[in-house]
């Protein structure tokens, strides 16, 4: 077995170990990597893939990554409303709550996909900025209630 299959494998036995499912798996490796499969990655890609799954495996947080900041205008296309200034902030905190890495992590951008079918963070209009909001407040606090038991 090649080096380069070896870290494949790791990154599949990474991501089985944090139970991720299809569309979280895709979500973590095009965020991490702007690729959706292992076999076209670089070796530094899989690399950093494999060392950012394992801190996540570890309880650690993610190494900082600057590579794609968010971009909060591809909403304007759309001719709706976009997020105001204070959502942004609300949903920064609430993700740094929940122990990501602000807006940034490819987990919140899971969450948002999951919950209004976005592709990116920008491309959220007001309001679905604000059930981003809500349904991350409303995870938190059922996070909050299961460690209090």
């Amino acid at each position: 077995m090649t080096p380069r299959n070896v870290l494949i494998g790791k990154v599949h036995a990474l991501a089985k170990q944090l139970a991720y499912d299809e569309a979280t798996y895709r979500t973590v490796l095009l965020t991490q990597t702007g690729r959706t499969s292992c076999r076209d990655m670089t070796w530094a890609q899989l690399s950093t893939l494999t060392r950012a799954l394992e801190h996540l495996v570890n309880g650690k947080p993610l190494p900082s990554s600057d590579t794609h900041p968010v971009s909060r205008h591809k909403a304007l296309g759309r001719g709706q409303a976009l997020p105001t200034a204070k959502q942004w902030a609300t949903l920064t905190g609430m993700a740094e709550r929940a122990g990501w890495v602000g807006l940034q992590d490819f987990r919140l951008l899971a969450f948002a996909r999951h919950t209004v079918k976005v592709a990116e963070l920008g491309e959220m209009t007001r309001s679905e900025m604000s059930k981003v909001i809500t349904g991350l407040s409303r995870m938190l606090d059922q996070r909050k209630i299961g460690e209090g038991s």
